[in-house]
């Protein structure tokens, strides 16, 4: 279990739409990239995506890479993931890496915390 702090409180919550598994993810680039940069390789280590949807709502997509595992998706509506402001959408994007990297195994603590501790500071 997350624990959420005062200020959390007062992000509205998220607005989950069914997933479309056949449905558009964002052609080109979204709005605004977030990305943790790797020092080696080609890829980044983390990468929020956030993008105004058609209807005035943000939607998010989260992305990581860490040295044994990683995962994600790129922004669009398929994924039914919206939020009324941008700021609410990064929050949203933030919680679901930290709820994705809460309790993994499978990488070091060391790039757990430099992930989180990255996600956290964009808050």
């Amino acid at each position: 279990m997350q624990q959420l702090s005062i200020f959390d409180a007062l992000m509205p919550p998220a607005i989950r739409k069914p997933v479309d598994p056949y449905g558009p993810t964002v052609d080109g680039e979204a709005h605004e990239t977030l990305c943790l940069p790797h020092p080696r390789n080609a890829w980044n280590k983390a990468r929020i995506e956030l993008h105004q949807h058609d209807d005035g709502l943000w939607m998010w997509a989260t992305q990581f890479q860490l040295s044994s595992w990683g995962g994600g998706y790129h922004v669009g509506p398929k994924w039914g993931k919206f939020a009324e402001t941008r700021d609410a959408a990064l929050f949203h994007a933030v919680q679901e890496l930290k709820a994705t990297l809460a309790g993994k195994e499978n990488t070091t603590d060391k790039e757990r915390r430099e992930l989180i501790a990255w996600a956290e500071g964009l808050s």
